[in-house]
């Protein structure tokens, strides 16, 4: 009986297919966690005066002139009521699909947009002063 105990012993060794010392649990492993992913950088926006001709060949010189006029291409410049590059008051701001959406009208690139809006579909009598000396 001992040698048959034996016998099977040493077959039950033989057939195991993972030699001492066995593996851990896989819960009891330890796992290494992957470094998160960064995002990509986002690409600089352009400058706002490279915008205004990116974005409005057609528009962008007389536009240019007039931001240069309203307000030195300061985003912050304010005079009375009127505010941004293209010196917005908030009324006329509002009009437009950009001040509409909630945008500041001291975002450069919003004002540019709005501006250019605004000279096509509420006419350049907004700014009547600038309009006429570009």
């Amino acid at each position: 009986m001992s040698v048959l105990l034996a016998i099977s012993m040493m077959l039950s060794q033989a057939m195991d297919p993972i030699p001492p010392p066995y593996a851990p649990p896989a819960d009891e492993v330890a796992t290494e966690e992957a470094p998160p992913e960064q995002a990509p950088e986002p690409e600089p926006l352009p400058s706002p005066r490279a915008y205004l001709y990116a974005e409005y060949p057609g528009l962008a010189r007389k536009l240019d002139c007039m931001i240069q006029r309203e307000s030195s291409w300061n985003p912050v410049a304010r005079s009375g009521p009127y505010v941004g590059l293209a010196q917005f008051d908030y009324p006329t701001w509002l009009e437009t699909p950009t001040g509409k959406s909630g945008a500041s009208r001291t975002d450069p690139y919003a004002s540019i947009d709005a501006m250019a809006w605004g000279t096509q579909h509420l006419g350049y009598g907004r700014w009547p002063r600038t309009s006429r000396l570009c």
